[in-house]
């Protein structure tokens, strides 16, 4: 049996306390939070003994749903570094917020104070339209290892571009930068554009970080995937080779340098399935064709379903938490679902600065609640 988590309004102010630092910056523009249910997820649910496959360890996973017509459609993913709160885009233009809870054993369990904001463009209103409110990707660059706000970077498809969001000074009402539009980087495929983003060390030239952008079926003429890593207006080339029927999906970057490529694939006959592919840093460079690692490949008898989202951080033992999310197409036959694994560290490479063991956890049976917390616990089969 898994236990289903309604909550409205504050949730619990231990737990508020606990992530306010993360979201403090980014104030949502609704005065009431999103009304929502967590339900914890199994693995595999024909061998619930199943942790590990592949490279990957289970560490837990919820599907969220809500009766709010604007949740879903969520497909760039970033996670605090300390693992307490999240932020995701959604390809309908809107940002979501929300702190993220877990069991005794750090696995993660439920989600709580979860807000919808409209992104704004750059007249400063809400962007309207799925031609220009296409977020596909999302990378933040706070400046700091403590705060998962600051500069967020977006990519859109349709009507391609990476804009620049100040969330640290204006939060859910900052105007975007226009960084690059399609005149930077030509022709891109109109639903196969930037789909996944990250950033690089700035060059010498520069004290800004590069972009890395990869395409999700955007080909050279060789059949490679085309990815480019901009510094500033100036943008070199590389392809990597695909693993057909898998298209990319989203990129996060390691603290040695090597990228996780989050990929998908969908048929009728098949259903959903998902590949994590390792590429190594020294690899990716201009003009190189690319390949890599695959960590993990599974299909739908797993707990997935259209994996668009990826974010990777540290723990306190140097291990690497891999965090996902999948765009349900505001379909009613697809889910949207959180999951998180972990992937073993080296204790050879650089570690990420900022590791914190101290995680919001959901409250026993009994706790005390404030009048406007709920909390409800029913019993369901995991889907």
């Amino acid at each position: 049996m898994s236990i289903v988590y309604r909550a409205t309004g504050v949730f619990m102010s231990c737990i508020v306390a606990i992530a306010a630092i993360q979201l403090a910056a980014f104030p949502a523009l609704a005065a009431d939070g999103l009304e929502f249910t967590a339900s914890q997820l199994i693995w595999n649910p024909e061998d619930r003994t199943e942790t590990k496959t592949g490279a990957l360890t289970w560490e837990g996973g919820i599907e969220i749903s809500s009766p709010d017509a604007e949740f879903g459609g969520w497909s760039g993913l970033a996670i605090s570094p300390d693992g307490s709160a999240l932020l995701a885009v959604s390809d309908e233009g809107r940002w979501l917020t929300a702190i993220l809870l877990y069991d005794e054993r750090g696995r993660l369990s439920g989600l709580a104070e979860a807000r919808i904001s409209p992104m704004l463009g750059l007249d400063g209103q809400p962007i309207s339209g799925k031609s220009l409110g296409d977020a596909e990707s999302l990378v933040i660059d706070s400046g700091s290892a403590e705060t998962l706000i600051g500069n967020a970077y977006v990519g859109f498809e349709r009507a391609h571009r990476i804009w620049r969001y100040d969330l640290e000074k204006s939060g859910a009402g900052a105007k975007p930068e226009q960084l690059l539009t399609q005149r930077h980087f030509g022709r891109l495929n109109l639903n196969a554009g930037i789909e996944s983003l990250e950033l690089l060390p700035p060059s010498n030239e520069s004290d800004e970080p590069r972009l890395l952008a990869i395409t999700e079926e955007t080909l050279d003429p060789r059949g490679n995937i085309k990815a480019f890593i901009a510094d500033g207006h100036d943008i070199s080339w590389f392809a990597i080779e695909p693993r057909e029927p898998y298209k990319p999906t989203d990129v996060a970057r390691l603290p040695n340098g090597d990228i996780l490529l989050l990929e998908r694939r969908f048929s009728m006959l098949a259903g959903v399935g998902m590949q994590l592919r390792r590429i190594a840093a020294d690899d990716i460079k201009p003009d190189a064709i690319v390949d890599g690692e695959v960590l993990v490949d599974v299909g739908q008898r797993y707990s997935i379903d259209n994996m668009e989202g990826l974010a990777v951080r540290e723990d306190e033992n140097g291990d690497l938490l891999v965090y996902m999310i999948s765009d349900n197409n505001f379909n009613a036959l697809q889910r949207t679902l959180l999951l998180m694994f972990r992937l073993p560290g080296d204790d050879t490479k650089p570690a990420l600065p900022g590791r914190s063991s101290t995680l919001p956890q959901i409250p026993e049976a009994g706790a005390p609640f404030g009048e406007a917390d709920k909390l409800e616990e029913v019993g369901q089969e995991p889907s």
